[in-house]
């Protein structure tokens, strides 16, 4: 029975189970559809098939994106719509704009890295964004590409090349206009500045560069220096650019010549104003003055140390540090002067120039000595070859270089020289230098350590070999020669016994050269010259001349005939001009007695031995108190006569009478008056000393001259 009400409540079951299978059934075919699609269209177009949006419906698909080449969207729906199992293929593609100029720029800012610009294709792009992952792992990639067709040839190698170079520079930043490359940014080291430079010049095919802007890392302080062993020479550092260094690198090749060069320089803003290259070259100049050492420029601020090669080497050094290039201040030099061994220094005496070679300690030790030079050898000229080296010997150096000139002054030519503390002399000396007397002067002007090696010195033969005696106003000077130091002490000796009233000076000295018997002829002929008032007489070879006043007109010819006679062989009397000399002033009779008495005690009348003959060596003190005695004229006066106490009594009385009468006889052979003197003798009765010692006796013989 058909009942219309009740059988449409069974179509609600029967309804549900057809939408049920229905669901089913299409949900699987959809999914195998659309991976169909998708298998399709990436075989179509493999570049560009990420780039579309694909859904099914039932057994009908649809396509929608970007058209990157026309007809290239009816090419994928049709392949598409061929598949397998797909009934419709529905495409909706927007076709893409063409750029130009096709530009692509890859930006690190902050913690993101931006991709921005034109990318030719999906699988291009999928590729920038990959590289950009691994470029800049710890920054958020930024993707802010547009599709564009017109990408320059190997746009895709040229963009991968630049992204990767950005990512590695602080602030880096690359962009591709068309064909042209352009990167800038802050290498974070100079390794990485070197690649990225490196970089834009070897680029990829297709690609121009453009604008380099990239900087490399900045030093503060800004530091470079050059170290060598003597075998190696070792470049760190900083430098501001590559090409700096390069020109620095070939200036220590030429500067160290034989010497490796380690090159670890680095590059780095912040360099001093100035051209670097120029002050490092300058540097590395001075560094090849050294042996071993190290230069270094720290923001302009130059520092050198080590050991100079040479002592040339060691005086340019120094020379160098004290005027620098424009640009450089002087921090520090610490130069050492080369160590010898041995520490060999000189002076050479030309005659004209004195010559100062070998080596000093120091530069103030150096110039020391030049300037002592100078002081002690006037009028000639000063050659300062001397260098400067370590080495030295303990103790004053300048002083003991000094000794040595002061001995080299000694010399008409030669050469003294210090080799460590040993003092060598050698050479012709001057008319009073000889061997002994330069040792001696030596010897007692060095200080330890310093001593007298050696002295070997030619004496010089004086010619005309000359002595001489000037006595006047009470002063005896001796001058000219005598051979060796022990005859001029017996000559001073002598003259000082003959010339017993007046002070000898020495003005001799010591040459060789005197003739036989040089010795023996002077003092023969002090005892004559002590008898004139005044005069001078000359020794020259073996001639003397005699230029003098006697006492008296009788002691004129005496005297010459004392000359003559008492010259020994060899010797001759030349010119003897001895005249009398003028008569002195009266003596008040009061002032006579101090006189005879002052003259009497430097000077003693003197007598052969038990007799009354006059010894000759008391003519002079006879003659002096002839001299006396005339100018006392209004004094009477006694000569008394005393002996010691050995022998009788009488004996000795009338000994000393007759020595008195003897000197009264010489008195008026002079031509004294003899009416006012008279003569006693007093033997032994009045001593003055001792008897019972020689020299008491000695006292106690003697004449004296009493005023009454």
């Amino acid at each position: 029975m058909h009942q219309p009400s009740k059988w449409w409540t069974g179509l609600i079951p029967v309804a549900a189970l057809w939408i049920a299978s229905g669901t089913f059934i299409t949900g699987p075919v959809e999914t195998d559809i659309l991976a169909r699609a998708r298998d399709v269209a990436a075989a179509t177009s493999p570049d560009t098939a990420a780039a579309l949006a694909i859904s099914v419906a039932g057994r009908d698909v649809r396509l929608a994106g970007p058209e990157f080449a026309k007809g290239q969207g009816a090419v994928i729906a049709q392949a598409v719509a061929d598949a397998t199992g797909v009934r419709l293929a529905a495409a909706e593609f927007q076709t893409v704009p063409a750029a130009s100029p096709y530009v692509f720029s890859a930006t690190r800012a902050g913690n993101q890295f931006i991709l921005k610009g034109d990318v030719p294709s999906p699988t291009t792009r999928a590729r920038l964004l990959d590289a950009a992952k691994a470029a800049a792992p710890n920054v958020e990639i930024v993707d802010a590409l547009a599709y564009a067709t017109g990408a320059p040839q190997g746009f895709e190698n040229i963009a991968l090349r630049g992204l990767a170079e950005a990512a590695r520079l602080d602030g880096g930043a690359f962009a591709l206009n068309d064909k042209t490359y352009s990167i800038a940014g802050q290498a974070p080291s100079s390794a990485i500045y070197e690649a990225a430079i490196a970089s834009t010049q070897q680029l990829p095919a297709g690609a121009t560069l453009g604008t380099v802007g990239v900087l490399a890392p900045e030093a503060k302080p800004f530091v470079w220096s050059a170290t060598s062993d003597g075998v190696a020479t070792t470049l760190s550092g900083v430098t501001p650019s590559i090409e700096a260094r390069s020109s620095i690198a070939r200036a220590a090749t030429g500067s160290l010549p034989g010497r490796m060069i380690v090159d670890q320089m680095q590059i780095a803003r912040g360099a001093p104003t100035g051209d670097f290259a120029a002050a490092a070259a300058y540097a590395l100049n001075e560094l090849g003055r050294l042996a071993k050492g190290r230069v270094a420029i720290a923001d302009g601020a130059y520092t050198i140390v080590g050991e100079a090669a040479s002592t040339q080497a060691y005086d340019a050094a120094i020379a160098a540090a004290r005027k620098l290039p424009e640009g450089l201040t002087l921090a520090r030099a610490d130069i050492l002067a080369p160590e010898v061994k041995p520490f060999v220094w000189s002076a050479r005496n030309d005659g004209a120039s004195i010559t100062l070679t070998g080596m000093a300690p120091t530069g103030i030790a150096r110039d020391a000595i030049a300037e002592a030079a100078v002081k002690l050898f006037p009028g000639k000229t000063i050659v300062n070859q001397m260098g400067i080296a370590r080495g030295a010997p303990e103790g004053d150096f300048v002083a003991a270089a000094l000794a040595a000139m002061t001995e080299l002054g000694k010399l008409a030519i030669g050469q003294a020289s210090l080799t460590d503390a040993r003092l060598a002399i050698s050479g012709e000396g001057a008319a009073e230098v000889t061997n002994a007397i330069v040792a001696g002067s030596a010897r007692a002007s060095l200080a330890a350590p310093f001593e007298v090696a050696s002295v070997d010195i030619k004496e010089v033969s004086i010619s005309p070999y000359v002595f001489r005696v000037a006595r006047s106003d009470g002063k005896v000077v001796l001058s000219g020669y005598a051979p060796d130091e022990k005859t001029r002490q017996d000559l001073l000796t002598a003259a000082k016994l003959a010339f017993f009233q007046d002070a000898v000076e020495d003005g001799l000295k010591i040459g060789k050269g005197a003739p036989t018997n040089f010795g023996a002829a002077v003092k023969a002929i002090f005892g004559p010259m002590a008898r004139l008032a005044s005069g001078s007489l000359v020794l020259m070879d073996g001639k003397v001349d005699v230029d003098g006043h006697a006492i008296y007109a009788k002691a004129v010819e005496q005297i010459k005939t004392a000359l003559s006679g008492a010259l020994p062989a060899g010797f001759r009397l030349g010119d003897a001009n001895v005249d009398v000399a003028p008569a002195g002033p009266p003596v008040a009779a009061a002032q006579c007695q101090p006189l005879f008495s002052g003259l009497l005690d430097k000077g003693r009348i003197l007598f052969e031995t038990g007799s009354a003959n006059l010894s000759k060596e008391s003519l002079a003190v006879l003659d002096h108190l002839v001299d006396l005695a005339v100018r006392c004229r209004d004094a009477d006066i006694e000569v008394a006569g005393h002996t010691d106490s050995v022998g009788s009594a009488d004996a000795n009385l009338d000994l000393s009478r007759r020595r008195a009468a003897a000197v009264v006889a010489y008195l008026a052979d002079a031509g004294v008056p003899t009416t006012r003197i008279a003569s006693q003798g007093y033997g032994e009765t009045r001593p003055i000393a001792t008897n019972d010692t020689a020299e008491g006796r000695t006292q106690n013989r003697r004449i004296e001259f009493l005023v009454k």
